[in-house]
């Protein structure tokens, strides 16, 4: 009868060692190439199953963990580049915040406006900046984050948590502030890039390490008198909660699929602009 089939030899040959312990007649061999069977007598399959039932009690198979999928890097810096580049030229057409610019009166995050449907705001004040010093500290750390998140799950992928998240995070401000709120810039996107890097999934031995840090860049840099309190805590907290939605999907490993998601993210606040101006 067959007592055991095992894909793993040196499992096999401890299950082997067992029965020839016992005094159990028994062969092993190989079976398809990846397998490897023990037969013994039908007479001693209630004496061999007890041995070996004992055995495997004290000594369970390990289950190996998955190995963290990492991205190629050149996506992942190329994401990140992009981002900063896009911010530099987006401010560079829209200059700085002036009292009677176009962009600024249709495009900063009002919370009035917003509760009253205009949602494109939502988008459009994460590409609009005070002056080139509020553009400059969110292209590089906005950048490096998203390299970060594009290494661990993908450019695509990546691309849409920092979005999804800033998004999220300023309409979540201006639900809860209500009133005296206008916002600009993309560090709510910035810190919901931090905040998705927080909760992804790493070794629970060193699952507090990053959330530990990010709330202390959170902090740092996400407090000053002029920064949007509300709108960083809220894209925070969006972006560790679709950073800990992530743990629940499959890897996205297709490079078309990843580039269809980059494309359709940065596509979102060109079709917002157009919704500004109609």
């Amino acid at each position: 009868m067959l007592l055991r089939l095992s894909t793993d030899f040196r499992r096999a040959m401890d299950l082997s060692l067992v029965l020839e312990q016992e005094g159990i007649p028994h062969e092993l061999r190989r079976v398809e190439d990846a397998h490897w069977a023990l037969q013994i007598d039908d007479d001693d399959g209630a004496r061999a199953q007890a041995a070996l039932a004992a055995f495997e009690q004290e000594n369970p198979i390990e289950v190996r963990r998955p190995e963290r999928v990492l991205h190629p890097i050149t996506g992942a810096v190329a994401s990140g580049v992009a981002f900063g580049l896009a911010l530099v030229a987006i401010y560079l057409r829209t200059g700085p915040e002036s009292p009677g610019s176009p962009w600024f009166d249709r495009g900063s995050a009002d919370a009035a406006a917003i509760l009253r449907g205009e949602w494109w705001r939502s988008v459009t004040a994460l590409t609009l900046h005070a002056d080139a010093g509020h553009v400059a500290g969110n292209a590089l750390l906005g950048g490096l984050l998203l390299a970060l998140l594009a290494r661990s799950v993908g450019a695509g992928v990546g691309s849409a948590l920092m979005l999804l998240s800033g998004v999220a995070g300023t309409l979540a401000a201006a639900g809860l502030v209500r009133r005296d709120f206008i916002s600009i810039g993309a560090s709510t996107a910035v810190f919901g890039a931090l905040g998705a890097l927080a909760a992804l999934p790493r070794d629970s031995r060193r699952i507090w390490l990053p959330l530990v840090g990010g709330l202390a860049l959170l902090a740092y840099l996400g407090t000053s008198k002029r920064a949007d309190v509300a709108g960083h805590l809220c894209g925070f907290v969006a972006g560790m909660l679709a950073g800990a939605a992530v743990r629940f999907l499959p890897p996205l490993r297709s490079r078309a699929a990843q580039a269809c998601l980059a494309v359709t993210a940065a596509s979102v606040p060109v079709v917002a602009w157009l919704a500004a101006f109609r």
